[in-house]
C-alpha cells in the first residue's frame, strides 16, 4: 500500500487506540484527533470545531480520513441531544467538506449495526444467528445516537453523489466494554 497522511478521529477511543498503531506499522503517517488525550492522539479537540479541522488538514497535509470519533449510545445519559448533533452530524459534515476541499478520494466512516437491529434480534428471539447485510432493515434508529449515525451516513452518500468523494461506511457492532445505558450492570468483558 502507498503510505498516506491519514487523519484518524477518535484516536483515543476503543477503536482508535488499536487502529492507530496498525496504520503506523503499515507505513502511514497518522494524525490522531480526539477530545481525550491518548498515546496516539496528536491533536486534542472536537470534529465539531470546523476551524480546527481546517487547520489540521492544512498543517498536516491530510490525504485520507478514517472517522471513528463520535458520541456513542452510552453517552446518551451524559450529554444532551444537541451534543450528538454537533459531534456526530456536524462533525462528520466538517470532515467531509474538508476532505472535498483537499481533493480527497478516501473517506471511511464508522457507523453502527444498531440501525439494523430488529426487535426480534434485540430480544434474542429465534433459534439461529442472524446475518446482518446491507439489505437488513428497514433502518430504524432507536435513539439520538442512531438518528445521528444515520444522518451522517446520508451525508457520506451525498458527498459521494455531489462531489464524487469515495466514502466507505462501516457499520460496526459494539466492541467496547463500556456501560450500556439500558442496563444497570455491565454484561461482561468485551
Amino acid at each position: 500500500a502507498v503510505p498516506m497522511r491519514l487523519l484518524l478521529t477518535g484516536s483515543s477511543g476503543w477503536l482508535g487506540r488499536f487502529l492507530a498503531p496498525m496504520l503506523s506499522e503499515a507505513g502511514h503517517v497518522v494524525t490522531g484527533l480526539d477530545v481525550a488525550p491518548g498515546v496516539d492522539t496528536d491533536v486534542i479537540g472536537s470534529v465539531a470545531d470546523r476551524a480546527l479541522i481546517d487547520r489540521v488538514f492544512g498543517e498536516r497535509g491530510i490525504e485520507a480520513v478514517i472517522h471513528g470519533g463520535a458520541l456513542h449510545k452510552p453517552d446518551i445519559v451524559r450529554y444532551p441531544a444537541q451534543a450528538f448533533i454537533d459531534v456526530n452530524v456536524s462533525g462528520t459534515l466538517n470532515l467531509l467538506e474538508a476532505a472535498q476541499a483537499a481533493g480527497h478520494d478516501r473517506f471511511v466512516f464508522t457507523s453502527t449495526t444498531s440501525l439494523m437491529i430488529s426487535s426480534a434480534i434485540r430480544e434474542e428471539k429465534g433459534e439461529a444467528a442472524v446475518w446482518l447485510t446491507e439489505e437488513s432493515g428497514p433502518l430504524r434508529p432507536r435513539n439520538i445516537y442512531g438518528v445521528t449515525k444515520l444522518a451522517a451516513e446520508k451525508l457520506c452518500s451525498l458527498a459521494h453523489q455531489d462531489a464524487g468523494l469515495a466514502c466507505m461506511v462501516l457499520r460496526t457492532a459494539r466492541f467496547f466494554p463500556e456501560e450500556d445505558d439500558t442496563h444497570r450492570d455491565l454484561s461482561g468483558t468485551n
